[in-house]
């Protein structure tokens, strides 16, 4: 049976992911109408096909390491692969912050590069690089929180579905009507929320490699808030709201909830939490300051479709 969580979950991630990654599509083929060079669409088409097939590809391989263990080493397996996966996420969330401020000029730039020099396979590369790595992150958010928050397959496929769908709306209406596309406060956001999603990830690998005996907790089980708000939907208990362990499930499976965590985790989050934080925050302006001084008109333009 598939529950509102399974949807909802899945349908977010995939939502996040598909309107970066269409996005970046929007921002490639409105340069190349807007300048009259529509031939070279379906470069643009051919890298876009390519990262998705490579991206269904990596999760069916990644999914089959993965359930290919039990017991102990499942809870290791997972711990290792769950960090690796925050940690990887983790140098996205930089790039970003170093790359969001001037996305759209130096996607831009690279095209009409592509163009000007006849490398015109280059705009498929620059297409299937961007596109790739939003697969793959979509991917390790996805399998991450199935993993953390034991959701229904069914569900994470029918919610990935709805949310694809969803960007790729947006993203025919960006194309076909809607001609601004405020990239900075969209990847602002995006930015903080797989902040808390790549914290939680490394965090709940921790757990994992506790509950495998790897790692000393320091003290277990801190607090236990099962009762107040539980991990799961439903926990069992009778007593407690439904809205409640909606929250808590939810909680869990984006960024890493615990219920009961061991002072390890505790110090662990908000460390991570703190310190990408501000790494990616200091990137960001670093960044915006440098397009203020070398795309002054191009600042201006971006304010006022803001």
């Amino acid at each position: 049976m598939v529950s509102i969580v399974d949807l909802i979950i899945p349908t977010f991630l995939a939502f996040r992911e598909g309107l970066e990654a269409i996005l970046v599509i929007v921002i490639i083929l409105l340069y190349l109408k807007n300048t009259n060079q529509q031939f070279y669409y379906k470069y643009v088409f051919i890298g876009s096909i390519l990262a998705i097939i490579s991206s269904i590809v990596f999760a069916l391989i990644f999914t089959a390491i993965l359930g290919g263990f039990s017991g102990t080493l499942e809870e290791t397996f997972e711990g290792y692969t769950f960090i690796i996966s925050g940690a990887f996420i983790i140098t996205l969330i930089l790039w970003m912050s170093k790359e969001g401020p001037k996305m759209k000029k130096t996607l831009e730039e690279k095209v009409e590069f592509s163009i000007e020099t006849g490398k015109i396979i280059s705009i498929s590369i620059l297409t299937f690089i961007i596109i790739v790595r939003e697969g793959i992150e979509l991917v390790l958010l996805l399998i991450g929180a199935t993993s953390v928050g034991s959701l229904n397959q069914i569900g994470v496929v029918l919610g990935s579905s709805i949310g694809l769908s969803i960007s790729v709306g947006i993203g025919l209406l960006f194309f076909y009507g809607i001609k601004t596309i405020n990239l900075s406060k969209f990847f602002k956001i995006s930015n903080l929320v797989l902040i808390l999603f790549a914290a939680g990830l490394i965090t709940y690998g921790i757990h994992e490699l506790i509950e495998a005996g790897v790692i000393n907790p320091i003290v277990e089980n801190v607090w236990n808030m099962k009762n107040i708000l539980p991990e799961s939907y439903p926990d069992g208990n009778p007593a407690t709201p439904v809205w409640l362990e909606i929250i808590g499930s939810l909680l869990k499976a984006l960024f890493g909830y615990n219920a009961n965590p061991s002072l390890l985790e505790i110090i662990i989050y908000p460390t991570l939490l703190i310190s990408i934080g501000l790494i990616s925050m200091k990137l960001w302006k670093r960044n915006n300051i440098i397009v203020l001084n070398q795309y002054p008109q191009y600042e201006i333009q971006e304010q006022k479709n803001q």
